[in-house]
């Protein structure tokens, strides 16, 4: 008789099914009857032995060095800009050019602009200086005369008041009544005469004091305004910053020319260092925060494998950001210099990818252990020493230190026995106790394997 194929493999896969079924349930049954041993080696493995040996290390001085690893894209040649200068009258306009694919040293002129303007305006300024000066002498003068003139018409009124004072008749069986009413007028008149010329002076005074106080407001102003120009006339010949090919900067496919308006800021030439490479590097957000400056770099290009090249840090970012959208890995971004690229420029194009690393510090001379040595006390760093059968702490010196390792400068002898970590702390580690049951279990709600009451274990170190 034939069974049809179907159903033999319908028969198979339930014989296959129930053969698991019966499997898992004869491995339950026995991991929840030797769960005791079960946890018990598990405890075992956990807790260490009393008599563990605390981990040491001999100390020995190495030259160390503390770097962060990057990575970055060759830009290209190392250039410099050249920018036109601000300048009062905003723009600027170019009287002399140096022609392109020049080679030049630093301190060479490169551009050289119309001072027509500038000149003019330093040529007014000065006159308006030698102006004010002239009116200055004549000012003064004019008060000096002024003061003696008033002086010597105070004295004259002063006298003459003293005289009235003195012939005034007052004895009405002497003098009519009427001289002495008039003689009386007469002092009267001289005492406010007096009283004038003094005031008239103190005035006087006010006035010569503020006339030379803008004088000199206008001197000042006059002064200020001819080192402006001569500043502007100074910086309207720009020098090359340092020697290389001169490059002409293009607007619109245009090559800058004589007779052209220059507005601040603009770049109309460059120079190009081609012993220098320039490249742009990446460093992680955490590993960013050292970075300045002049920091060495060392560099390695995928496509000369073989070479190591070295570099120093020219500017760095002070914002991080991510290099691709909606990354949440944040890089500082470097522009970095090249110095001995040599003959490899030839190899070298921009946009090759680079790997590297930012050198943050070196040590000549220094000992290098696991972080976990050195414990911080009371803002002291602290080390235990081994001597005999026991561990003495000792402060010492650290500096800049990496993921995982930690720099001692001072504060140890070399061939000195230092623990790894801290010998005299006891640490606590808190693990379920498989050999209960939870309250479920208690009950008969639950099955094996579930968390009972948490086991203490004490690390002693």
């Amino acid at each position: 008789m034939n069974i049809p194929k179907s159903k033999k493999t319908t028969k198979t896969r339930l014989i296959v099914r129930l053969s698991i079924l019966v499997i898992l349930l004869i491995g339950g049954v026995l991991i929840f009857g030797y769960r005791d041993v079960l946890s018990t080696r598990v405890n075992k493995l956990v807790t260490p032995a009393e008599e563990d040996p605390v981990p040491v290390a001999s100390l020995s001085k190495q030259p160390y060095r503390l770097t962060v690893p990057t990575i970055g894209e060759v830009i290209g040649l190392g250039s410099t800009a050249v920018p036109t200068p601000s300048t009062p009258s905003g723009s600027l306009k170019v009287a002399w050019l140096i022609t392109e694919g020049t080679f030049v040293s630093a301190g060479d002129p490169v551009i050289r602009y119309d001072s027509t303007d500038a000149r003019l305006n330093l040529e007014r300024q000065q006159n308006t200086l030698s102006a004010n000066q002239e009116r200055t002498k004549i000012t003064t003068g004019k008060n000096t005369t002024a003061d003696k003139v008033l002086g010597l018409d105070r004295q004259d009124a002063e006298m003459e008041y003293e005289y009235v004072m003195t012939v005034l008749p007052e004895d009405e069986t002497i003098f009519a009544k009427w001289d002495i009413i008039e003689a009386k007028i007469d002092a009267g008149f001289a005492k406010e005469r007096v009283s004038f010329l003094k005031n008239k002076t103190r005035t006087q005074q006010r006035i010569a004091r503020s006339d030379q106080q803008i004088l000199a407001i206008e001197k000042n102003q006059a002064q200020a305004e001819m080192s402006v120009a001569e500043r502007t006339l100074n910086s309207l010949e720009l020098t090359a910053p340092a020697g290389g090919l001169v490059l002409y900067r293009r607007d619109h496919r245009r090559d800058p020319q004589v007779g052209d308006e220059s507005f601040p800021g603009q770049v109309l030439v460059e120079i190009v260092d081609l012993a220098v490479l320039q490249a742009r590097i990446y460093v992680l957000e955490r590993d960013g925060g050292r970075l300045a400056k002049g920091q060495e770099v060392v560099i390695r290009l995928d496509a000369v494998p073989e070479k190591e090249f070295h570099g120093s840090v020219r500017s760095a970012a002070t914002i991080a950001q991510p290099l691709e959208r909606n990354s949440p890995l944040r890089y500082f971004s470097c522009d970095v210099s090249i110095s001995d690229a040599g003959d490899d420029l030839k190899r070298i194009r921009p946009g090759m990818s680079l790997r590297g690393e930012v050198v943050l510090t070196k040590y000549d001379q220094c000992f290098v252990v696991p972080a976990t040595a050195v414990t911080v006390k009371d803002k002291d760093s602290v080390v235990y020493v081994q001597t005999g059968k026991g561990f003495t702490p000792k402060t010492v010196t650290t500096g800049l230190n990496s993921h995982g390792q930690a720099v001692i400068l001072a504060g140890v002898n070399d061939g000195d026995v230092v623990a790894l970590r801290n010998p005299f702390e006891t640490r606590k580690l808190y693990l379920p106790d498989f050999s209960k049951g939870t309250g479920d279990q208690r009950r008969g709600r639950g099955g094996p394997g579930g968390p009972g009451g948490p086991i203490r274990i004490e690390i002693r170190h």
